[in-house]
């Protein structure tokens, strides 16, 4: 199976290539991305342009099985940990008036929040693999800024899986396409402590997206 792994972000590029061991292709099909390959692993990294603009460059040079687009952010929940992974199927954006306090009544504000949806899965589960925590089917919010100020009101307006700087919608887009199956998947990096695993939270994140996707790919055997 040929996957490929499409990310902007330098740390998900760097630990992938690590993890899997992936060298540079020297064949450079476009200015726009750097390509990491190893046997049926590819990683396409971009740092200008987004998976919507650069995935009929794929399929015109690649005939992938899958496309995975993987995204870290934190949770401010009870529940999650540092190393957690969500696969969405529902997804929001931040607003800053949802995620505001009264200060007087302590009241959150609640205007219409919009969400759109994924039909991916059949079974929506949260399970514990080895040493980390999978949420098949989760609730991700989109362009939330990196304020440990607002996280007390993210948590009681929100009260979602995962929380990401990006914005999604042009993975959503993808996704939600019939060009090639994608699968959304986010892995946790900030807030309740890890405690099973050394290294960085970015290093666990990325391990256990990798280890998420070999799981979705056996399942499917």
């Amino acid at each position: 199976m040929l996957r490929i792994v499409f990310t902007r972000n330098t740390l998900i590029r760097d630990v992938a290539i690590a993890t899997l061991h992936l060298s540079k292709n020297p064949t450079q099909v476009s200015v726009d991305f750097q390509v990491y390959q190893k046997s049926d692993w590819i990683v396409i990294y971009s740092l200008a342009y987004d998976i919507d603009f650069v995935l009929p460059i794929i399929l015109e040079n690649w005939d992938p099985d899958r496309v995975y687009l993987p995204y870290i952010g934190r949770s401010v929940d009870m529940m999650h940990e540092i190393g957690d992974v969500i696969m969405p199927n529902v997804f929001m954006s931040y607003n800053p008036q949802v995620a505001s306090l009264d200060p007087d009544s302590e009241e959150v504000n609640l205007p219409d929040i919009s969400a759109k949806f994924l039909d991916i899965y059949q079974e929506q589960k949260d399970y514990y693999v080895e040493d980390y925590g999978l949420s098949v089917g989760g609730i991700v919010v989109d362009n939330v800024p990196h304020d440990e100020s607002i996280n007390t009101a993210l948590m009681m307006s929100y009260e979602w899986d995962v929380y990401v700087g990006d914005s999604l919608d042009a993975a959503y887009t993808v996704v939600t396409g019939d060009l090639v199956p994608a699968l959304i998947i986010c892995g946790i990096v900030e807030w309740k402590k890890w405690q099973h695993e050394s290294g960085t939270p970015e290093q666990m994140a990325v391990r256990h997206i990798f280890e998420t996707i070999r799981l979705t790919e056996d399942d499917e055997e």
